[in-house]
């Protein structure tokens, strides 16, 4: 944990100064309302006027409208060929619309391509129609989570280095970014793994390749999954539990980590033209830091800078289907963060 030595808010601006001529300012571009339902993280919008929920994605590279959406909103569709999206349950095939206006929260834009994506079997009807994902949020300079206060910020910093801008926080934890999406390394019981910030997935999950080169192996005793998932592919996958030593990211440290455990991404396999060999075509991450990782902090992504910045702001840093043992008494860092 770094200390901060500067800070001043304020509504549509924040400064701070080293010197007469270093002025550090986030300029406020647009709120967006949040409401966490299910460990979602949820924002009112329109599409063309019309009235939509839409689900914060940053694990998702594009953001989209499920296709029964759209047509609920009368929007014309086409194809896009042989493109893909890929994710958690396998892949799917994208449409595209044109949406003559949008509004999420204070942000608005006209005349924009989106991307549709057709549902599948087992995924739930009633979900958000439109998820933003990351290509929109990488457009701004800075991006604020502060979801205790049930807002996500739009920034532009003017003269800020990231070691400036957590104005909320006398002290704070910084982690290297990489790649297009909000990608980072992290350790797991002291093995490195390649992760990614994706806000749209209910809770962390580790795939099971990097829970076993952890040493956590809940399938041999325990053969049976404690539950399914389904995601934008569409098809079930099985999920364990498990509790590991240690999780970093950053200088952040926490302790007794429960995670769940899934084969993620088997179903994302491709077949080379005039072979029978399965390729998967993304390199995926081994892990997932989902929505309670968000919920548990504050935290600033800086897209030009790839870093982030976050401050631990209290509960269980993750959450499984069962709840997690109880911490000591007197024992504050089981629950949370240790620094």
């Amino acid at each position: 944990m770094r200390n901060l030595q500067r800070s001043l808010a304020g509504l549509a601006w924040i400064s701070w100064a080293a010197g007469a001529c270093g002025a550090c300012k986030l300029h406020q571009l647009a709120e967006l309302p949040t409401r966490i339902v299910a460990h979602q993280i949820l924002v009112p919008g329109e599409v063309n006027g019309q009235a939509v929920s839409v689900l914060i994605d940053t694990g998702a590279e594009h953001s989209f409208l499920w296709e029964g959406a759209a047509r609920r909103l009368g929007l014309s569709l086409q194809g896009l060929g042989q493109v893909a999206e890929y994710g958690a349950g396998g892949a799917a095939a994208p449409l595209l619309t044109s949406v003559k206006e949008i509004r999420i929260g204070s942000f608005a834009g006209k005349n924009m391509p989106v991307a549709v994506i057709a549902s599948k079997r087992g995924q739930d009807p009633n979900r958000p129609a439109f998820v933003l994902g990351e290509d929109f949020f990488s457009g701004f300079g800075a991006t604020e989570f502060d979801l205790a206060h049930g807002a996500i910020r739009l920034l532009r910093p003017e003269n800020c280095k990231p070691d400036q801008v957590a104005y909320w926080a006398s002290a704070y934890s910084l982690a290297e970014l990489h790649g297009q999406t909000l990608r980072t390394q992290v350790l797991l019981n002291g093995q490195r793994l390649d992760a990614l910030l994706d806000s749209g997935a209910m809770t962390s999950i580790v795939t099971r390749n990097a829970a076993q080169r952890a040493g956590v192996t809940p399938w041999v005793e325990a053969p049976q999954p404690v539950a399914q998932h389904v995601g934008i592919g569409g098809k079930a996958f099985d999920v364990w539990e498990g509790i590991f030593d240690s999780f970093s990211i950053g200088d952040e440290t926490v302790r007794k980590v429960p995670l769940r455990i899934a084969d993620l991404f088997d179903a994302d396999k491709a077949v080379a033209t005039g072979s029978h060999l399965s390729l998967q075509p993304v390199d995926f991450p081994s892990m997932l830091i989902g929505c309670d990782f968000f919920l548990s902090h504050r935290l600033m992504v800086l897209s030009k800078e790839h870093t982030l910045v976050f401050t631990y702001s209290g509960g269980p840093v993750f959450a499984t289907l069962r709840p997690p043992p109880a911490p000591a008494a007197g024992n504050p860092t089981d629950s949370g963060a240790t620094r």
